[in-house]
């Protein structure tokens, strides 16, 4: 079997709700979705993770050019080929992102060819629900409206929710996560995303101020080239930390293990070398004895890969779900996303059961 043709879908979807971060907001949200076909007349899928115009335009005017005509079966050699044979490494950004999305669609190849899905590739099957949790809780001037968003999430079965907040202060952000933490009640999980949104000192000052309310978790508080100031909060605060989602490859993470600056990683499929790459990362994490909660923030493509993974692999928790509805989300996935009582179902269809419909072109495809 050899590779003929890759195709890259360029997906937008205007915000039927506000997603407002600590570094701010956005209008629309893009997915880099591609396809790669073969000489068989399988296909398969996968996602890039980032700039989804930049992953478009390497795929298209450099990685797919070179990838045609090579065997996806053998995703070694093609891995090979992206991130060790060029002359000048591309160990970060764009360009790995973009050589992640067809690593990912071979994988979805592989299982097709053979009839089986992709967490019998990774291993078998360890578990077949993935307990979930909701990332769909922005800063709002609000706070009330904060709140609420909150219930409704818990009423749709998630007893762990994430909240972006950082926008302000951390003195008057408490208001927030206090009405929040009221509103769902102690036995929810409850994670705070600072995207990043914070120096050290305002940190330090936040994760004070917050503890009295049990967080599972404090994300991204720092920027990710600030490896040696997360080692220090971490060892400064009583909140786990949990970052990762711009990070690459498992050396990547072995430096933040070894720098003891989380309690979990948070490899992306999509972004940090592909369905491979992020099997090495939780080999290394197993290791290091830190659980990994794979970024995974979307569309279904990138959802149904993460799953697959975390299906066959012990040491994942918790699979991150987006509940916003402004992403190209269960229209991807066959039979669509199965989600009751805080868990996720992994389904059983040869690859990893997604498909892009005409439809979905037609109505959210940039030309």
């Amino acid at each position: 079997m050899t590779i003929t043709e890759i195709e890259v879908f360029l997906l937008k979807k205007p915000l039927a709700s506000s997603m407002h971060i600590s570094r701010g907001g956005f209008q629309v949200r893009q997915h880099a979705l591609v396809k790669v076909h073969t000489d068989s007349g399988i296909t398969g899928l996968g996602e890039g993770i980032g700039n989804a115009p930049l992953i478009k335009t390497l795929i298209d005017s450099h990685l797919g050019p070179e990838t045609v005509g090579m065997d996806p079966m053998n995703i070694e050699h093609l891995r090979d080929l992206f991130f060790h044979q060029p002359v000048y490494f591309e160990r970060k950004g764009s360009v790995v992102c973009a050589a992640s999305a067809i690593e990912m669609a071979c994988w979805d190849i592989k299982g097709k060819a053979l009839g089986i899905p992709c967490y019998e590739l990774m291993g078998g099957l360890y578990r077949k629900q993935i307990p979930a949790y909701a990332s769909d809780v922005y800063w709002e001037k609000d706070i009330q409206n904060m709140a609420d968003n909150a219930r409704r999430i818990q009423d749709l079965g998630f007893d762990a929710i994430k909240v972006h907040v950082g926008w302000e202060s951390p003195e008057k952000d408490t208001e927030r996560i206090e009405a929040i933490r009221k509103g769902i009640g102690e036995n929810v999980r409850l994670m705070i995303d600072l995207n990043a949104g914070y120096d050290l000192h305002e940190a330090r000052r936040a994760a004070k101020l917050w503890s009295p309310f049990d967080l599972y978790w404090l994300e991204e508080p720092l920027r990710p080239d600030q490896v040696d100031a997360l080692a220090d909060l971490r060892q400064a605060i009583d909140i786990p930390i949990a970052a990762g989602e711009n990070e690459f490859f498992s050396g990547g993470f072995h430096q933040m293990f070894r720098q003891r600056a989380l309690d979990v990683a948070m490899p992306d499929l999509g972004r940090a070398g592909g369905i491979q790459e992020t099997r090495n990362i939780c080999a290394v994490a197993l290791a290091a004895g830190i659980p990994v909660s794979p970024h995974n923030f979307s569309s279904g493509v990138l959802l149904a890969a993460t799953a697959h993974l975390m299906a066959a692999t012990p040491n994942t928790t918790l699979l991150e779900m987006d509940t916003s509805g402004n992403a190209v989300y269960d229209d991807l996935i066959l039979d669509g996303v199965q989600f009751k009582d805080g868990m996720f179902e992994v389904n059983d269809t040869p690859g990893l059961g997604v498909e892009i419909p005409e439809s979905i072109i037609e109505k959210h495809a940039v030309a």
